[in-house]
Order: C-alpha cells, then structure tokens, then sequence
C-alpha cells in the first residue's frame, strides 16, 4: 500500500473540494515526478469504494502497463479497454487507451474519468472529452504541463485547474533531484520558419541532420562529462535520431533508436536493456516525452541520469517534459546538456511558471527570441542564474560594458552574443600560460584570471 506525501493529499482535497463545489471537470496540474499517477491510485481508490465506474484514460500504449502497476499498488483490481488486453466487462475499474476508445463504440460513460497527459492528443482527445461530458462523467485531467503543445489553454474541456507545488519545492524537499545545465551548442535557428507556434519540422530536421558537427559535439560532451550515465537524446526526426544513435555507438557508447513505430516487444527489450546498463543511451523521436517513467516501465528502482537536447521548441510544454524525465529523484545531479538554444527560449527548469487554463499569448518572433536570464560560464559552459561567478568551476565574470563601434557617422551596437562566442573560443584554444597572459593584457583582465584559468584547464585536462 502506498502512503501519500502531505502535498500530494493537499492537491487530492482540492480537487475533490471543486468537484463538491460545481466544477464537474478539473484539471490536476503538478510537476513530472510529484506524483500523479499515485493520487489518480487514490482518487480511484475512493471511487472504487463507493462502487462508482472509473476510467483511467492514457494517450499512449506504453504508459498502460505503467498505470496498472500503481494499481496493483493500492490492491485495485482493474480490467483494460485496449487493443491487445483481454477485456474484463465486469470490472468497474479500467485503464483505457484512447486510440482504442475512439475506434471501439462505447455504450456509455463512466462516473469518474481520468485523462492521463491531457494536454495531447489532439482532435481526438476533443472528442472524448466532449462524449464524456455528455454523458455526465466527472473528469479530472492530470498533466505537469497542462497547455496545448499550440499553446492553446485547456479552459475549453476544464471548469478549473488545481495546482501542486513547484519543481524548485518538490527539489528544496527532496522529491526531485538538483541538476547541472550545459549549453556546449549555439545552433542558428534564424532561417527555420514557425508553424502552429514551433519550428516547422520540415525544415528544423534537414538542418539539424545535416549538422554533423553538432552531432559530435553531443557525443563529445556526454564523453567529457556524463560518460556511463543513463542518457536520453531528443532528435527531431527518425533519420536524425538514427544518426545519433549511430555516431553514439562508433564512439563505443552502447545505443539504440525508439520511435512510434518501433514494435511493442522491441521497444521494451531496448528499455529494459537500457534499464539494465547494457544500453547507455536512448535516441528518439517524439516517444519518450510526456508520460515516460523509467522506474514504472521496468519493475526496478532505475532512473533517467542524463539528457542531451538537439531538439530546438518554442512550446515550453514540450520542453518541460522532456526536462521532467531525468529529474526523477537521485542521491546526485541530473546532467542536461542544451545543443539546441531551449535555455535562452525557454530559460531553467525550475523557474517559476504559471499555469493557466487561457491561452498562450502569441508573441512576435522578436519577442519570442529574447533572450531568458540565463548566465553561462565561458569555461566550462554551465548555465545558471545570474551570479559573479561560476558555480561549477568558479570562473569569476569579468564586468563588461556596452561598447559601441563608428562606422561612417552611424553608431552600431556590437553584437555581444557573437562577441562572446568568439571570446569563449580564444580562452578555450589558449593552451600556456603565456597565450592566457595576452589574452587578460588584451582585455584588461587581473593576473588572478590567468592563474584560475590555469587551475579550471587543469581540471578539464
């Protein structure tokens, strides 16, 4: 039997709280890794003694399995409305695909439904909803990042929104894990066009695969710095996860590529071997997003160590749960390494984020590309808030002023990102002390930089 954690019976009390106040369909927002899955075992567990019929409703196949072994959990017995699962008619408990509630005529709707990752599924997540509301089900909808991956609010299926408690507090409470972000990549994203809000995937994954050195430069970085750690690669197409994959494995790093269509047996053998360390790293397109609990998937206390990101979005929802898989709690910091600019779109996982059940405001592409407060060290690449230093290595920032270049009467702002692009390079390719000394001449840094230089290159070294 599970026992639930003081904020985790909080958000139960207030969802039961607005459904006995009117609201007939809620949504239940809480951080990837608070558990959800285990108060949807509790909401069930009370339904289920009350004889009410209850629908636990998920998006994707593979998270089926996943749900029923929290079930398990609380002693519930449940049956499967899924292709593939014998189906037990008698239960009042069941765990429901929604590709096969859509293709299956359903005679009618259940007191309780629950809708697992509500925020996907599109067109044919609208129509259930919208059945289920005719048909007088209560509805709660669980997601840690409950806005449309368009952007759209959720406020067209849900009365009201509940909200548990933040990834910084479920971290400070050591409910998630501490993590270190890297930003070793700086992709030029300018020329991918925008459609439905993100870069179109068309011209996004003929960039990206084309970018071999970007590929190495994930390999490299994983080899530096996370070698041996369990690590997730987000690609932005089939073709491009197979090549990571594949430059992975030349490097001897043990990887396979998931996709949707990767077969069910398959896909978990190539978990399970990954769960097992036989596999270090996972490459895939558009599966091991929202939903994905390593732990669950398995039957073994495992967990995601480290991911690297060459999938550029501009939906913070999509780019939250893909942080949220390697937050799961750890005696030690996940390892994020950013190769595809989401930091500076979207900024740290544990910044503090809004949810609502409106719509996303759309913002011009100048706006949209403004860069988020996000200090990164030129030596060793970690991103953090803004400080004097570097908490990684101690780098200590050297104060910089806005210069500005005459170029025939007009003035012309220099353009610092490139600036210190280019500045980061020289410090990395200066290999004595001697270059270290021009460089701090050539900047009027003091001589304690060249000398903390010179103890960070002995480190890396």
């Amino acid at each position: 039997m599970i026992t639930l954690f003081d904020d985790q019976q909080r958000l139960i009390e207030q969802t039961a709280q607005a459904m006995r106040s009117g609201s007939r369909s809620v949504l239940m927002q809480g951080a990837t890794g608070s558990g959800k899955s285990v108060m949807a075992g509790e909401l069930v567990r009370r339904a289920q003694a009350k004889g009410s019929r209850t629908w636990f409703i998920v998006p994707r196949r593979d998270l089926l399995r996943q749900m029923s072994v929290t079930y398990d959990q609380f002693n519930l017995e449940h049956g499967f409305i899924a292709a593939g699962y014998t189906p037990n008619f008698l239960c009042k408990t069941q765990i429901c695909s929604l590709g096969t509630l859509l293709a299956r005529s359903q005679n009618k709707a259940p007191d309780l439904a629950i809708v697992d990752e509500c925020h996907v599924g599109g067109a044919g997540m609208d129509k259930l909803i919208k059945w289920l509301k005719a048909g007088g089900a209560y509805i709660i909808g669980l997601g840690a990042t409950p806005k449309k991956l368009s952007g759209k609010g959720l406020g067209c299926w849900f009365d009201k929104m509940v909200h548990g408690e933040s990834i910084r507090w479920l971290i400070d409470n050591k409910r998630l894990c501490e993590y270190k972000v890297y930003a070793p990549s700086h992709p030029d994203l300018s020329a991918i066009g925008i459609s439905a809000g993100d870069y179109a995937k068309g011209q996004l994954a003929s960039f990206m695969e084309q970018d071999r050195v970007l590929i190495g430069n994930a390999v490299e970085h994983y080899k530096k710095l996370a070698m041996g750690r369990l690590n997730i690669v987000y690609c932005v197409s089939v073709k491009h996860s197979q090549m990571v994959a594949e430059s992975f494995n030349e490097a001897g790093i043990p990887a396979a590529h998931m996709d949707g269509e990767t077969p069910d047996n398959e896909r978990e053998r190539i978990i399970r071997a990954y769960a097992n360390r036989e596999l270090r790293v996972l490459t895939n397109c558009e599966l091991l997003t929202y939903g994905f609990d390593l732990a669950s998937q398995v039957g073994m206390d495992v967990t995601v160590e480290c991911v690297s990101d060459l999938r550029p979005t501009k939906s913070l929802a999509l780019q939250m749960q893909k942080w949220g898989r390697v937050l799961r709690n750890k005696p030690y910091p996940a390892l994020i390494f950013d190769h595809a600019n989401n930091l500076q779109e979207h900024g740290l996982p544990c910044d503090e984020r809004k949810w609502t059940l409106e719509d996303t405001e759309k913002r011009s592409r100048k706006e949209s590309e403004k860069t988020i407060a996000v200090r990164q060290c030129e030596i060793c690449y970690l991103c953090h808030k803004p400080a004097p230093t570097c908490p990684e290595c101690g780098f200590v920032y050297p104060i910089e002023s806005r210069e500005i270049d005459t170029v025939e009467g007009e003035l012309s702002e220099v353009d610092l990102t490139q600036a210190k692009t280019h500045a980061r390079q020289e410090v990395g390719r200066a290999k004595t002390l001697e270059q270290l000394r021009a460089i701090a001449k050539e900047r009027g840094y003091k001589s304690s930089w060249v000398y903390q230089m010179m103890r960070v290159k002995g480190k890396r070294a």
